[in-house]
This record gives structure tokens, C-alpha cells and sequence, in this order.
């Protein structure tokens, strides 16, 4: 369990996934009809905030990051590494780690204690869901026991589930992991196929936009061939949108996603002012195309607390400035009027943009964050 527990917002005190198994040569056919159905969903709120969310935080991954120097049985556990006043000067602590940040204890996404609380503490900030990165095993025949997470998903469908019983309002996206490594027609087929026939009408999932959502993570990074048969197989079953940014998206993009976000993690608004005008831009080009039924195409802005990967091998810093950081991209990407939020991230501990309580920061993210989803709840209802 978390140290903070279910938070109350008072203080307390992109590493990739193990690799896949090989792909699989079976290409499903497609559909009878390639032609994205009418969603006929009546406009949603614009103040609609998703968080990405890993799901590879487990102990194995905790030591990996933390390094074999790290005191693992002090309690409570110290920080790894001393940041400077500026927010971005890294001192490590300890040879072989690569964080700058820790929990206390050490949890684990094995446990569905701690997933039910990551749903429970984002829901009472107010947040909307999560968007989970998430990735099969690229073959057929998959089960939720073919590999973490699989499992790690099917814990947090449940408890999803078990929030929305409560009367909680909390649901899902899919952040489809097709970044760090491109994966081929065959893996994406067998992936999403296992997610439709276990998934495909539960209800934990976002339906707002009339099918269940899903990101194609990294899109700018694919052919433009292999995006059109990936619209063509699966635009009737998920609401697709594309990572894209001003630079990558054009009419062919348009053609073959409903919607847009860009995962821009490290958006300074200190030294890059000219970021907001690059986020109206492509809003403004995204939303220049309505898709086949007639809707608008929505875009959904990034959103970040700062970001530091210093130790593990990133350049660059975007200190947090005590919240300061994640009020002005908010203002400043305002001017685009997404059609939502993407908090970059729940639990990127490795890139330095997490908001869940830890160590360092305690809850000073969720409390700027939980004013900003307020603030984007009058805006919305001005």
C-alpha cells in the first residue's frame, strides 16, 4: 500500500516493459464493415482529466531502478538522490540508481490493494480515469494470466469495478504501447483482439465517445501504410486517437484517427513560451477534419508537474516549481480548448512526471492538481 494511503489531499510524509514474446505470423481477417459506426454520443465535458498509468511497477522493477547499493531494509525509506534548489541539479545518492524519488515502503502492482488504492486516490483528486499503458504479448490465444500485464489490467478492471460500485465515477482508456518498440500488424492484431473479446462491453471502460478509447501510443512513428490498416481493422471497435504533434499530423493522419493527444512530457512554459501557440496549432489542425460520422474530431491536451530523467540517462529538466509548473501549462494550453486532459503521469517515476505520493513530493501534486481539474470544471461550465 501506498504510505499516504487513500490521501486527503494534505502532505504526507519510461523505462520499458519486459520483453515480448516472439510475434505471432496469424494475421486475423478483417471485419465485415471497415466504416467507423455513428457514435451518435451527445458532446462530453471538456473538463474530462485522464492520467497515464504503468503497470510495471513491481519489486523486480523498484531494484532494477533503485540499484543493488540502495538500503532497502532502512525505514523509512531514504530519498535516492538530493535535488538542488533549482529543482533539476541530481546528486545520487547511491551508485547504480536511477530515481530520484521513492516509496515507503516499496509497493508493488502484484498487489490489488495497491491498484484499488491508485483508483481510489485519483478518483477523490477528480480525476475522470486512467489511461493504462498497456501491451499484450503479441500472440494469439492470449489469457489474462499470459503475462503481467495482462494480470496487472484485469486487477485494475476490477477495481474499477469495485469504485463504481461504491458509487465512484472512474473509468478507463487504453494507452496502447506501440512506442518504444514498433510492433508489427500481427502484434497489434492479436493484442487488441484479446482486449475486445475480454473487454470489449465491460463497463469499467469509457464510453463517452461511443466506443471504448484507445490511444495509439507513438503513432508519428509508424508508416502511414501500417496506420491505415490499423484504422481499417479496429476504427469500428475502439475510438482510435493518435499521438501526433503539429509537425506530424496531416490529412492522411486525419483519415485514420477520431481524435488526437500528444505526450509531451518535458513541455517547458518557462523557456519554451511558443509551446502554447504549438498546442493551438494542433488543435486547430486536428479539429479542421470531421470524421466519417460528422463529429468534430476532439483533441485532449498534454498536461505535466515538470519532468527529470536526469539519472536515467534523459536530458534535459523541467522542475516543478512547487506546482507552479503544472498551473501554467494548464493556463497556457487552455487556449487550444481541449476537449480534455491528459496528466502525464500517474506513475512515470522514471521520467520524473509521477503525481502519485511519494517520498519527495508527498501529495503538493495532487492538491495543484486537484485545484486545476476545479478550475477546469467552472471553465467548462462557463
Amino acid at each position: 500500500m501506498l504510505a499516504c494511503g487513500s490521501v486527503a489531499l494534505s502532505a504526507c510524509g519510461s523505462s520499458a516493459p519486459a520483453s515480448l514474446p516472439p510475434t505471432s505470423s496469424t494475421t486475423l481477417p478483417p471485419p465485415a464493415s471497415t466504416a467507423p459506426p455513428t457514435t451518435g454520443a451527445a458532446p462530453v465535458p471538456s473538463h474530462r482529466v485522464f492520467a497515464f498509468y504503468y503497470l510495471w511497477w513491481d519489486t523486480q522493477h523498484w531494484h532494477a531502478r533503485l540499484g543493488p547499493a540502495y538500503p532497502y531494509s532502512a525505514a523509512p525509506a531514504p530519498l535516492p538522490a538530493t535535488l538542488s534548489g533549482n529543482g533539476c541539479t541530481v546528486t545520487n545518492n547511491y551508485p547504480g540508481n536511477q530515481l530520484t524519488d521513492v516509496a515507503s515502503p516499496l509497493w508493488t502492482q502484484d498487489d490489488a490493494k495497491q491498484i484499488q488504492s491508485d483508483v481510489s486516490t485519483a478518483a477523490q483528486t477528480g480525476l475522470t480515469g486512467f489511461a493504462v499503458s498497456w501491451a499484450g504479448t503479441g500472440q494469439t490465444h492470449q489469457t489474462a494470466n499470459s503475462s503481467a500485464f495482462n494480470r496487472r489490467l484485469a486487477m485494475l478492471v476490477a477495481a474499477v469495478h469495485q469504485a463504481n460500485r461504491a458509487g465512484i465515477s472512474f473509468s478507463l482508456w487504453i494507452a496502447y504501447i506501440s512506442s518504444a518498440r514498433i510492433r508489427t500488424q500481427d502484434e497489434i492484431n492479436n493484442d487488441l483482439s484479446y482486449l475486445q473479446a475480454t473487454y470489449g462491453t465491460d463497463s469499467a471502460f469509457d464510453r463517452s465517445n461511443g466506443r471504448p478509447t484507445l490511444i495509439m501510443m507513438g503513432s508519428r512513428k509508424y508508416p502511414q501504410s501500417v496506420l491505415d490498416a490499423f484504422s481499417a481493422r479496429w476504427r469500428p471497435t475502439f475510438y482510435l486517437v493518435g499521438d501526433e504533434n503539429w509537425l506530424t499530423w496531416n490529412s492522411s493522419k486525419a483519415a485514420d484517427f477520431d481524435a488526437d493527444q500528444y505526450y509531451w512530457s518535458s513541455q517547458n512554459p518557462v523557456t519554451n513560451s511558443a509551446s502554447f501557440s504549438d498546442i493551438a496549432q494542433l488543435a486547430t489542425e486536428v479539429r479542421s477534419t470531421p470524421n466519417p460520422d460528422g463529429t468534430e474530431k476532439q483533441f485532449f491536451s498534454p498536461l505535466a508537474p515538470g519532468y527529470n530523467k536526469v539519472l536515467g540517462g534523459g536530458t534535459g529538466c523541467v522542475p516543478r516549481n512547487g506546482g507552479k509548473t503544472m498551473q501554467d501549462i494548464f493556463a497556457g494550453n487552455s487556449t487550444a480548448k481541449p476537449d480534455g486532459w491528459m496528466v502525464i503521469s500517474w506513475n512515470e517515476i522514471d521520467e520524473g512526471t509521477y503525481i502519485v505520493p511519494l517520498e519527495r513530493f508527498g501529495t503538493q501534486s495532487l492538491n495543484t492538481l486537484a485545484s486545476i481539474i476545479d478550475q477546469a470544471k467552472a471553465g467548462s461550465a462557463g
